[in-house]
C-alpha cells in the first residue's frame, strides 16, 4: 500500500471528516481514499434550520450539467462550519464524473476542488479486478423484467470497493469489498496516510436469511462503547445489526460480528449516533423502509443470535412474527425518503429528502425529537378549524 500526491478521483462516493476538517473521499474505481484538506471556517452563531428545495438543481447548475444527470453518492456535515458537503456521480455518456459540493447555511453550492494539491491519498490493496462483475439473478423473481436484471448483473464488483467512511479514534474506517473469496471487508487506515493499514475479513450470521455471510459488505457504520469496549455497530442490506469490538479488526484476522437483531429487508444508507436528553440513540435511514430510532441501551443488553436459538425455520420475510427481531428499535414517522443524513447540530438531523407529493430533492433540517417530519405534509385533527395539539415544539 502506498501513498501518493497529485491524483485526481476517479469516482466520488463515501464521505467523511475528521474532527478538524479534513474531508475523506472515497473513490472506489481507483480503490483509493483520498484526504483532503478544507478550509476550516469559523463555527456559526447559531444553528439555524434550514429548507432548500430542489437541492439537485442547485447542484447541477453548479456544475454546469443537468440535474437528471446527478446520481446522489454521499453526504457528511463539516465538523467546524456545519456545511454540508455531498459527493455525486454526473452521467456523461456511459462514464460517470466524480463531484463534491459544499452547501452553505444560506443555500448556496460551491464546487469543492477535487484537483487540489491539498491533498494526500492512500491506495487500498487487495481491490476486485475491474472486469470481475456481479451475479445474475434473472428468473429469480417476475419483477422486475429480466433486462434489469442483468443490468444490475454488469455492474462492477467495484463499485463497492469502498461503500461507508467513517473517521474514529485517529483512523479512517473503510467498509466495503477485496477480491478475496472472503470478500465483505473492513479496512483501518491511520491518518496522516504512511501507507500502513490492516485489512479484517468481516462475517456475520444474516437472521433473516439463515445462514452465514462473508460477501455482502457492511453498508453504514457507527462506533460506541460497549461493555467498556469501543465497539464498531454495523448495518447490512436487507438488514442486521451486528456488533463488533474495535479490538477484533486485526489485520489478516477473520472477524464474526454479532449479530443482535435485524430490522427487515431493505438497504440501510445512513447511521446518525445523537443524543436525546441523555439517552445515546442512531438514527438508521433506509432505501426500503422508514428511519428506525435505535437506543444504545438496547444494543448493550443484547444477546446474539446463531443458528442455534434463532426463531424460525426458513426464510424470515417482513410478515414474519418474529421480524423485525432484537433490539433494533422503532421505525418512526418520516415523509419522503432520506438518501442521506448526518447530524447537524443537538436539535437538528440534516437531510437529503426526496418527496413522494412532487418528486423534489431537498436538503432539510429536521428535528432529532419528537419527531424528524415534515409535519407542513402531513393533515390531521389538529390542522382543523377549533383543534388544538397537546404537542408543542420550542422554535
Amino acid at each position: 500500500m502506498n501513498t501518493f500526491d497529485q491524483v485526481t478521483p476517479r469516482s466520488a462516493g463515501a464521505l467523511t471528516f475528521s474532527p478538524d476538517g479534513i474531508l475523506f473521499v472515497g473513490d472506489s474505481k481507483l480503490g483509493a481514499v483520498f484526504a483532503f484538506e478544507t478550509d476550516r471556517g469559523q463555527a456559526p452563531a447559531s444553528l439555524d434550520p434550514f429548507l432548500f428545495e430542489s437541492i439537485d438543481e442547485r447542484i447541477a447548475a453548479a456544475l454546469g450539467v443537468t440535474a437528471k444527470s446527478l446520481v446522489m453518492n454521499g453526504m457528511a456535515v463539516h465538523p467546524v462550519t456545519r456545511e454540508p458537503y455531498l459527493s455525486v456521480g454526473v452521467r456523461t455518456g456511459d462514464r460517470l464524473e466524480p463531484a463534491v459540493v459544499s452547501v452553505s447555511l444560506a443555500g448556496e453550492v460551491r464546487p469543492f476542488d477535487l484537483s487540489s494539491s491539498n491533498v494526500t491519498v492512500h491506495q487500498l490493496s487487495d481491490v476486485p479486478d475491474e472486469g470481475k462483475t456481479f451475479k445474475s439473478r434473472a428468473g429469480t423473481f417476475p419483477m422486475p423484467p429480466a433486462s434489469y436484471f442483468e443490468e444490475k448483473a454488469r455492474t462492477p464488483l467495484r463499485s463497492m470497493t469502498i461503500v461507508d467512511l467513517k473517521f474514529h479514534a485517529g483512523e479512517v474506517f473503510v467498509a466495503g469489498v477485496s477480491n478475496q473469496e472472503f470478500s465483505s471487508t473492513l479496512r483501518r487506515i491511520p491518518y496522516p496516510f504512511t501507507g500502513a493499514a490492516s485489512e479484517t475479513h468481516v462475517e456475520i450470521y444474516h437472521l433473516a436469511h439463515g445462514m452465514y455471510e462473508t460477501r455482502a459488505p457492511i453498508r453504514t457504520m457507527q462506533f460506541a462503547t460497549i461493555d467498556g469496549q469501543d465497539t464498531l455497530i454495523a448495518a447490512y442490506a436487507c438488514s442486521p445489526l451486528v456488533t463488533i469490538p474495535v479490538a477484533e479488526l486485526k489485520h489478516g484476522a477473520k472477524a464474526r460480528g454479532k449479530t443482535i437483531g435485524d430490522m427487515g429487508n431493505g438497504q440501510p444508507i445512513s447511521m446518525v449516533a445523537y443524543r436525546e436528553g441523555d439517552e445515546e440513540k442512531l438514527f438508521i435511514t433506509n432505501l426500503g423502509r422508514g428511519p428506525m430510532v435505535v437506543p444504545l441501551s438496547g444494543i448493550r443488553s443484547a444477546g446474539g443470535y446463531t443458528p442455534e436459538n434463532r426463531p424460525a425455520q426458513g426464510p424470515m420475510l417482513d410478515q414474519s412474527p418474529f421480524m423485525p427481531a432484537g433490539p433494533v428499535g422503532k421505525q418512526v414517522l418520516f415523509v419522503g425518503s432520506s438518501l442521506r443524513a448526518d447530524l447537524f447540530s443537538d436539535r437538528f438531523f440534516v437531510s437529503l429528502t426526496r418527496y413522494p407529493d412532487t418528486g423534489d430533492l431537498t436538503l432539510e433540517t429536521l428535528m432529532v425529537a419528537p419527531l424528524p417530519a415534515r409535519l407542513d405534509k402531513i393533515w390531521v385533527e389538529f390542522d382543523f378549524p377549533g383543534g388544538e395539539s397537546p404537542h408543542k415544539v420550542a422554535a
